[in-house]
């Protein structure tokens, strides 16, 4: 049929009335609508929901615990960070939330979870998938929906579903603020606005699911650090790990026996080295990949002796698990109809949202584990290539999705093991775990990783500090002594100091041209016991991180990136695109203490920078700088890390190394004091492994640092809370450190 030009015409109009009036067609994006409600959930924190939530899980639904909001009413009560109107949002018939936060033209934004290329976020497109490892992209082992902005407020995406993000990507072309049109090929006569710019700037963050619901907080603070630990403090308050679980960790080879073990401990107890706690890999097991829980006799005859034996010399044991049941374990028939519809690594997929299938594994843990003395747990292979974990359209029996069990299998993990298992006997754990995502800063369970870049594992510290997660830059082999020496100091000053020799076998003294240097840092660590414990209960009662990023850091300012521009090449960058070098080589350790590791292979020497304020030399006490930057040597240094004090700085530390954190139990202390004003500090102290500190019972001593009237420096010590049992011992000696 020969259609005349007016027929057409008012077919294709017909075509265009349709599009525009059938509600059943995507809606175009002018139909956005307000976010008129937010909730006012606490000071500095607000809620709206997009949708329909019934039956979407939110990641909060699986924190260790509900808001600490004894605390979060007593912080300032900043307004909320965006004018009426400004938040937008649309609700598809086909199940896609999509929601529209605005940004200024200089707003940073950082974040995301544990991404190992770096913290700053902004004009970077994100898929938050939990994942192996990668190094951009979103998919990570713990890709956390939340971020920061350099206007002090964060955005938490609560919801338990693959997430799309566009940070300061796209312009809709209704926006005010686009910036103006530019010819890429002008006549030399014409003058442009501007350079022309592959990726013009956007002005919001657009986050979209597929989903029917999506549920948003926003934090405000007086700085970003008073945001991340405001979302912190939301989300039950941050881990307080047992003090044994912040000494000196060794894994021991995948197959290795109870005699070999034994062994090992002597070896470390014959070279003075300190060990706290043991992890025992997958040999342990009858059968592992898929796993039985159960002990393989023929590597550990009698397990209640050996772990009591161990406990005897101070010595706790972890267990390397995956959560995937073998056919050949006493659970598996009962565990089959409670779990999903696929297979890892041919094992049965618990669903652990049902009560019946976390009462079988609990209850198994509890007779083979905890009943003997078990301390803890590895949960590994719960993040997982798309190859080895489920399907999206994988089913399980409670209804969760097989997306969002995907997003959350590590958080459950976490979740029971730490209140079914140990919380539910008053007994502390410490633990490593593979996967996990928003709402887990009340878990005691550090990240680890196979990505193995050093300089990669040193950002790692930074971007979990972003999200409420921990973060181990665990030490497994090296190339040579030097990149040996660097990996070892850098994990002894992350939230969990540990060696992973389950396939190399290394010992710490298996590179002996720098066995001394490797066993002076971990004594180190053992003597700031005092210190990290103390920045550990300010986690927990006020959401401050204690290893963190330094753009939490007063005075880093701008110092934190520097953009590199684009150079046109029609093959290598034709589009000349530019790139951002973050300084992410360097961070907080504690409220005072900044961290530089070397971590080339080679490395002896770099740069630090440091921020606004007068910093300090750790050893030496000598004035280094005040904003700017500063080159440090491994020979200056003695082969020693290099760590530098703020100004004010008080550090209570141990006045002579332990080789177990039992031995701190009592120990006196020496307090260092850096700079030329006064400082104070708060040391805490309970009884180290029980959760009676939740019960109030715990102490606390202001240490103060006060001139003198001769011009000098004294000491005042004062109990301000006398609830709970004395952990360490007197103050023996103040050192005042500055030259």
């Amino acid at each position: 049929m020969v259609r005349t030009r007016s027929s057409l015409c008012a077919v294709l109009g017909a075509i265009v009335l349709m599009v525009v009036s059938n509600p059943c067609q995507a809606a175009d994006l002018s139909d956005l609508a307000a976010i008129e409600t937010w909730q006012n959930m606490a000071p500095g924190v607000w809620k709206a929901e997009l949708g329909n939530m019934q039956g979407e899980l939110r990641y909060t639904d699986l924190a260790a615990a509900g808001p600490r909001l004894e605390r979060l009413n007593q912080l300032s009560k900043p307004d909320f960070p965006f004018a009426p109107g400004q938040t937008t949002h649309l609700v598809t018939r086909d199940d896609k939330v999509m929601i529209r936060i605005p940004t200024g033209a200089d707003e940073k934004l950082y974040g995301f979870g544990l991404q190992l290329d770096g913290i700053k976020k902004s004009r970077k497109i994100l898929t938050l998938n939990v994942d192996h490892w990668s190094k951009g992209g979103g998919r990570t082992h713990a890709p956390v929906p939340f971020y920061i902005s350099s206007k002090g407020y964060g955005v938490f995406f609560n919801t338990a579903r693959f997430l799309k993000i566009y940070n300061q990507v796209g312009n809709r072309k209704d926006s005010p603020h686009n910036p103006a049109e530019v010819d890429r090929n002008p006549p030399k006569d014409e003058k442009q606005p501007g350079p022309w710019l592959a990726l013009p700037p956007g002005d919001a963050v657009e986050a979209q699911i597929n989903g029917t619901g999506l549920e948003v907080l926003v934090f405000a603070g007086d700085s970003m650090l008073d945001v991340v630990s405001r979302y912190n403090l939301y989300n039950g308050g941050g881990a307080l790990p047992p003090l044994w679980g912040l000494g000196f960790w060794h894994r021991v080879h995948a197959r290795f026996n109870a005699d070999q073990t034994r062994e090992e401990l002597e070896q470390f107890e014959e070279k003075d080295f300190p060990l706290d706690v043991i992890g025992l890999e997958p040999g342990w097991m009858t059968k592992s990949y898929p796993c039985t829980f159960e002990w393989q006799k023929k590597r550990f005859p009698d397990p209640e002796a050996f772990t009591q034996e161990l406990l005897g010399k101070g010595i706790r044991l972890n267990l390397w698990e995956n959560p995937y049941i073998s056919k050949y374990s006493r659970m598996y028939d009962e565990m089959y109809p409670l779990s999903g519809s696929h297979m890892v690594w041919l094992g049965i997929v618990p669903d652990y949202t049902l009560p019946k299938a976390r009462k079988l594994l609990t209850d198994q843990h509890h007779q083979d584990h905890i009943r003997i003395g078990i301390s803890g747990y590895k949960i590994d292979e719960v993040d997982g290539y798309d190859f080895w974990l489920w399907p999206d359209h994988a089913t399980f029996p409670s209804g969760v999705s097989g997306e969002a069990m995907r997003q959350s299998y590590g958080l459950l993990m976490q979740n029971m093991l730490y209140n079914d298992l140990f919380k539910k006997r008053n007994v502390r754990t410490y633990g490593l775990v593979r996967g996990s995502n928003g709402a887990a800063s009340g878990y005691p369970f550090v990240i680890y990783s196979d990505s193995y870049g050093h300089a990669q594992y040193i950002t790692g510290l930074s971007t979990a500090s972003l999200g409420g997660i921990l973060w181990t830059p665990e030490a497994r082999s090296a190339g040579s002594g030097r990149e040996w020496l660097n990996r070892m100091q850098t994990v002894c000053f992350s939230p969990m100091a540990k060696l992973n020799a389950w396939s190399s076998g290394k010992k710490p003294w298996s590179y002996g041209d720098v066995t001394d240097p490797v066993r002076d840092v971990i004594k180190l660590r053992m003597r700031f016991l005092p210190y990290l414990y103390s920045a550990f209960a300010d986690y927990h009662f006020k959401g401050v991180p204690a290893i963190r990023a330094m753009i939490l850091e007063d005075g880093f300012g701008e110092l934190d990136s520097q953009t590199i521009e684009g150079k046109l090449d029609s093959e290598t960058n034709p589009y000349a695109m530019g790139k951002i070098i973050e300084k992410t080589d360097q961070f907080m350790f504690g409220p005072s203490i900044m961290v530089a590791p070397f971590y080339e292979r080679q490395a002896t020497k770099r740069k630090v920078q440091l921020p606004a304020g007068n910093w300090y030399d750790f050893y030496t006490g000598e004035f280094v700088g005040n904003n700017k930057t500063i080159t440090v040597t491994a020979e200056d240094l003695d082969d020693r890390i290099p760590l530098f004090a703020k100004e004010g700085a008080v550090v209570p530390m141990l006045t002579e190394a332990v080789n177990q954190t039992d031995q701190a139990y009592g120990h006196p202390l020496e307090v260092r004091f850096y700079g030329k004003t006064e400082g104070h500090c708060t040391l805490y102290e309970d009884d180290g492994k029980t959760f009676n500190y939740e019960k109030g019972q715990y102490r606390t001593r202001e240490l103060t640092i006060r001139k003198n009237q001769a011009g000098g420096f004294k000491l005042t010590e004062k109990v301000t809370r006398d609830t709970g049992p004395a952990l360490f011992g007197p103050v023996e000696e103040l050192k005042v450190m500055t030259r």
